[in-house]
């Protein structure tokens, strides 16, 4: 008969596999699969940390490792393992990470005990904030080679979750995506209004449509809403232009006025040269 086995470390490594596969399903779409990406995280930081007390000693995974009969059907708890690595050198688990490993815990119970909701931006967001917070204590504190164990097809997903710069902008992209996806609609009917741009900022293509902004526009990645290729009107004649294009002016009544560049009085001035 075939058998399977894998140790602690293999196990937690397996787990971790699965949880960048399902992550990855979520986000072509599949949300559903974010519930395993979640189930598989979750077993991954567990096996992590207690791989990490049994590398102290290897009784130490167990209930109650002094006990003359002991029971190797029962294991710590994850918050043992938490309360351990943290009773060795203080805060080495801090208290923003630990509250991740809260709602990780929280919504781990609910899939696998009860019904259960997920709002997926911030599954997305706080599995990728534990992500980086646990490979930085594995850097610091094991001797595990993560990256070498991640197999070909989830090394882009893996650099992404690791890299916090990469994760912040690869999440903007894709809420610009989304909002100019859901903007899209108009485009069948002959309205050709811009959604999305470059933001000049930060270079990337983040700058997108926002009713809270007072240019109307505003990057999902670096919070800018300053842009010549806004689209915009001449107060004078209507004509459609952009930012950059229009000349200002201040009214008697001491607004800002945008003119064209023959309401600007602009072309005539060329012409006269």
């Amino acid at each position: 008969m075939a058998s399977h086995q894998l140790d602690l470390l293999e196990n937690a490594l397996d787990s971790l596999t699965e949880a960048l596969c399902k992550y990855e399903e979520g986000e072509r779409g599949e949300h559903k699969a974010y519930k395993f990406a979640v189930l598989h995280m979750a077993h991954f930081v567990e096996l992590i940390f207690k791989y990490h007390v049994a590398e102290k000693h290897p009784l130490l995974i167990y209930k109650d490792p002094f006990s003359q009969k002991l029971d190797r059907t029962k294991t710590i708890t994850l918050w043992d393992a938490v309360n351990f690595i943290n009773n060795e050198s203080a805060d080495t688990l801090n208290k923003s990470f630990r509250a991740d490993l809260e709602w990780l815990k929280r919504l781990r119970n609910e899939i696998e005990h009860h019904k259960f909701s997920m709002d997926v931006p911030e599954v997305r967001t706080t599995i990728g904030r534990l992500f980086r917070s646990l490979m930085e204590f594995i850097n610091d504190y094991t001797e595990i080679d993560i990256e070498s164990s991640i197999p070909e097809r989830t090394i882009a997903t893996f650099t992404v979750l690791s890299d916090q710069y990469a994760f912040q902008l690869y999440e903007a992209i894709r809420e610009a995506e989304e909002i100019e996806e859901a903007n899209r609609a108009n485009y069948s009917s002959g309205d050709m209004t811009v959604v999305r741009l470059e933001c000049p900022s930060c270079g990337n293509p983040t700058l997108v449509i926002n009713n809270q902004s007072s240019t109307g526009f505003k990057c999902t990645f670096c919070g800018n809403e300053e842009s010549d290729d806004i689209p915009a009107t001449c107060d004078i004649c209507g004509v459609d232009s952009t930012v950059g294009e229009l000349d200002y002016w201040e009214t008697d009544d001491d607004r800002i006025e945008s003119r064209c560049y023959y309401c600007s009085g602009r072309y005539h001035a060329d012409k006269d040269d």
